[in-house]
C-alpha cells in the first residue's frame, strides 16, 4: 500500500443531540442547533473548519424557532409551529445573539447565497420578496438577484457497480458509498462487529488502495447518511448525535 493518510481536522462534542446541521462553505463555518430532551428549546453553536468555537450556547427561548441557514457572519431563524401561519416569521442574528431581523409578517420560502426569499403570511401562493442577509432588510429593486444555491457542498452517493477488488471480500452491511476528493475516491462502508456496527473508510485512486480505517466503532446502529464533503474535508455525526468530527482526505 502507499503511503497516504487522512488527518483529523477536529473533533467537537456537544452538551445535547444534534438537531440540524447548516454550512457557509465560503466562510468555512459550521452552526448546529442542539434541543433540549425536557425543554425541547433550541440552543446553537457556530465553529469553524478547523474546530474552533465562534458562538458557544446561544439559546432562544421560543422553541419553534429552528436554525435554516449560516451566511453573513448571520444565523438564519425560520418559525414553525402548530398554528400556521400565525406562529411563522424570519429572524436574522449575529454572533452575539442581537436580533438584526425579525418579521413574524413574512414565512420563509427558500434561501440563496446572500438572499432570503420570504412571502407574506396571509398568502399562499406567489408575491415572493427578498431580504438581503449582509444589509438584514428587504430589497426593494429585485432586478439584481440571482437565485443561486450553495453547490460546494457534496453528499456520498450510494454505490450500485460492482465494487473494486479491495472491497469484494469485505462483509458490507447495507451498501456502500463513494464521493470523489480529485483525482481520489473516497468510500464508506459499514461492518458488522458483533452486535454493534463500525463505519469505515477507504482512499483509492484509479487502480490502488491508499488508505482505510475505522472511523467510528461500537455503534448500536448504522449512521443512514455517512458523512458530507467540502472540497477536500469530510464532516461525521457520531451515532449519538452529540459529536462532529472532521477529517482531510
Amino acid at each position: 500500500m502507499n503511503k497516504y493518510t487522512i488527518y483529523k481536522a477536529f473533533e467537537k462534542k456537544f452538551p445535547l443531540s444534534i438537531w440540524k446541521i447548516v454550512v457557509d462553505a465560503k466562510a468555512q463555518m459550521i452552526a448546529v442547533e442542539l434541543r433540549d430532551t425536557d425543554t425541547t428549546s433550541p440552543t446553537f453553536y457556530v465553529f469553524d473548519f478547523s474546530g474552533n468555537g465562534l458562538v458557544e450556547n446561544l439559546k432562544v427561548e421560543e422553541k419553534e424557532w429552528t436554525l435554516e441557514a449560516l451566511q453573513h457572519n448571520t444565523l438564519i431563524l425560520k418559525r414553525v409551529g402548530d398554528n400556521v401561519p400565525l406562529r411563522e416569521g424570519i429572524l436574522l442574528l449575529n454572533f452575539e445573539g442581537a436580533v438584526r431581523y425579525l418579521s413574524h409578517e413574512y414565512i420563509w420560502v427558500d434561501t440563496f447565497l446572500d438572499f432570503i426569499k420570504v412571502r407574506p403570511r396571509t398568502i399562499q401562493y406567489g408575491f415572493e420578496e427578498y431580504i438581503n442577509i449582509f444589509h438584514a432588510k428587504k430589497m426593494i429593486e429585485k432586478s439584481n438577484i440571482v437565485e443561486e444555491y450553495c453547490r460546494s457542498i457534496k453528499m456520498p452517493i450510494p454505490y450500485t457497480g460492482d465494487l473494486p477488488s479491495h472491497l469484494k471480500n469485505v462483509t458490507i452491511v447495507d451498501t456502500a458509498w463513494v464521493s470523489r476528493s480529485e483525482n481520489k475516491l473516497i468510500w464508506s462502508y459499514h461492518t458488522k462487529d458483533n452486535s454493534n456496527y463500525r463505519l469505515n473508510l477507504c482512499v483509492t485512486d484509479a487502480s490502488n488502495l491508499l488508505y482505510e480505517n475505522t472511523l467510528l466503532n461500537d455503534m448500536p446502529k448504522m449512521i443512514p447518511q455517512p458523512y458530507f464533503q467540502i472540497e477536500n474535508q469530510i464532516f461525521l455525526m457520531s451515532y449519538n448525535k452529540q459529536e462532529i468530527v472532521s477529517y482531510l482526505v
